[in-house]
């Protein structure tokens, strides 16, 4: 079977992983800032904040930011559920908008008429890796809103040739294995606003502050004020968890940032292939990048068109994997999930474009080790699979 994704694990990682279980640090040492200092030159990012996952990062963010109950977040529902999750877990409430179905990311016109009185700001999904409309986005918000980007699948990906999150309000990254690049699990935040940076690092242990310059105080009276200086002392400001990245997977993702050009290099020439292979496909249409922006190709993405295709996407996937291909699908949208639908009244029917995009999309095995003779046996079980089920 042909995975759709795969991890790579190269020397210098396992060196790397090595240093750390022989050094004084574990956790909470100084592989997590270096790897943040490495994600900072990649990305172009002035700040980066490392964390447990990619969900920490977006929990973090959401909180940073000042949501809780009482708040209206949009999000779109098809992406992983982690999107919308996070903004439950601050107390708020998501609010599903539809997706432009040439791009699947949130479509601008549908969040201006989901935006309301209640309505804190948007997080916006990078679908695939390809780059969503940030700034169409905000003029639809209106002034006074943030867009949380949820780049997860973005690492590497460009707008105007600079990199996405180098100049974001936040941004949010994975480095789960299926991505880029991993720290077994892992995650990141990234931002231009250094105070909503601090704030983050609070929260990423337990609303936790040791800078004294920072500190409260702990309500002792005036006598006993010495106790409340040591060098012992921590405040907690904020409810929060621990969400911290080890040493070890930091260690990791810094030695894997090193190899990120050529990753990207890698899936954009086979993504290319795919799309050169396809261009005369009928019965398959191909994501869309916007101009001026390049996509990091995360997934490769295919729509089967159903009025072609007798079986449907479900017929194309059973003969993929029975032809050795382990296609996927991105992804069952959030509203359609027994939770949403038993707690905030979602059902079909809500989201068009994005239950029309569910009911086509396959992703296409695509990770940097693909080889050709692999990918041409792709490509021939999908033509195979198409032709069986259209009877040509």
């Amino acid at each position: 079977m042909i995975p759709y994704c795969r991890h790579e694990i190269e020397e210098t990682d396992l060196e790397a992983v090595s240093s750390i279980l022989t050094s004084d640090w574990i956790t909470q040492g100084p592989a997590g800032e270096a790897f943040e200092r490495a994600l900072c030159q990649v990305t172009g990012a002035r700040h980066a904040v490392a964390v447990s996952s990619g969900t920490s990062a977006l929990l973090i963010a959401l909180q940073a930011l000042g949501v809780g109950p009482g708040d209206e977040v949009i999000v779109p529902s098809l992406t992983f559920l982690a999107t919308a999750n996070a903004v439950l877990l601050c107390g708020a409430r998501p609010v599903f908008a539809d997706v432009d179905p040439k791009t699947l990311s949130l479509d601008p016109v549908d969040v201006s008429r989901r935006t309301g009185p209640r309505t804190r700001g948007a997080i916006l999904v990078h679908y695939a890796g390809h780059v969503g409309d940030v700034e169409g986005c905000r003029a639809a918000l209106g002034p006074g809103r943030f867009v949380l980007e949820d780049a997860c699948h973005a690492l590497g990906a460009t707008v105007g040739g600079v990199g996405l999150g180098s100049d974001s309000e936040a941004a949010c990254f994975s480095f789960h294995p299926a991505k880029h690049v991993t720290t077994g699990e892992g995650g990141a935040i990234t931002s231009r606003d250094e105070g909503f940076v601090e704030a983050c690092r609070r929260l990423r242990s337990h609303g936790v502050e040791r800078d004294p310059q920072r500190w409260q105080g702990l309500g002792l009276p005036e006598t006993l004020r010495d106790e409340e200086r040591g060098g012992w002392v921590y405040e907690m400001q904020a409810l929060s968890a621990n969400h911290r990245l080890s040493d070890i997977g930091a260690a990791l993702g810094t030695s894997q940032l090193a190899r990120l050009d050529g990753i990207l290099r890698a899936r954009r020439a086979l993504a290319q292939r795919y799309s050169d292979q396809l261009l005369d496909e009928p019965r398959v249409e191909r994501l869309a990048e916007r101009p001026g922006t390049g996509s990091a190709w995360h997934l490769y993405p295919i729509r089967i068109d159903r009025s072609r295709v007798r079986g449907g996407r479900a017929a194309i996937h059973r003969r993929l994997r029975e032809g050795g291909v382990g296609a996927q699908v991105h992804y069952i949208p959030i509203h359609l999930q027994p939770w949403y639908r038993q707690h905030l009244g979602t059902g079909f029917g809500d989201l068009p474009a994005t239950e029309a995009a569910y009911l086509e999309l396959l992703s296409l095995p695509l990770f940097p080790s693909l080889a050709r003779v692999d990918q041409d046996h792709v490509l021939a079980v999908l033509r195979a699979a198409l032709d069986a089920e259209t009877g040509a």
